[in-house]
């Protein structure tokens, strides 16, 4: 089983996981424009990202990399983004990974039951995806403080 992550500073996007110490943010968006602005305003934000153009590719990847955060819109390919929310929160090797599901449809309701942990509509704009990705991981840095992973 691997390791558990380490404690996390929730200042910026500073974290004892990634490359420099950065969050993982792992993307998964299908449509190029919005993953290159996805991409400049989280790396500008202090966060490594990674990405992926579906779900299951996604899955993968999340299994390897052990993301901070997953970011997803709900219409991707293969695994959409609300049933791959639903299989991160019951996977126990992802158990502390936060998941915002991102998206044009109006879909909150969906996306709590799916276990998600926020939910932004499109369009995308910088502050407030930013914003809450550094909420989420505040949160998230308390509960790994805590012992509370759930």
């Amino acid at each position: 089983m691997p390791e558990a992550k380490q404690d996390r500073t929730a200042q910026g996007g500073a974290t004892a996981s990634g490359p420099g110490g950065r969050a993982i943010i792992l993307v998964v968006e299908r449509d190029p424009h919005i993953r290159d602005l996805e991409s400049y305003f989280l790396n500008e934000a202090g966060f490594a990202v990674e990405f992926a153009s579906d779900g299951v590719a996604a899955l993968e990847q999340a299994q390897k990399l052990r993301p901070d955060i997953i970011i997803s819109e709900v219409l991707v390919p293969k695994l959409d983004g609300l049933a791959l929310c639903r299989t991160v929160k019951r996977d126990p090797n992802l158990r502390g990974t936060v998941v915002l599901i991102f998206s044009i449809l109006a879909v909150q309701a969906r996306a709590r039951e799916a276990g998600a942990d926020a939910f932004l509509m499109k369009p995308l704009a910088e502050k407030r995806l930013v914003d809450t990705v550094r909420q989420l991981l505040a949160i998230r840095h308390a509960s790994v403080r805590t012992g509370d992973t759930a």
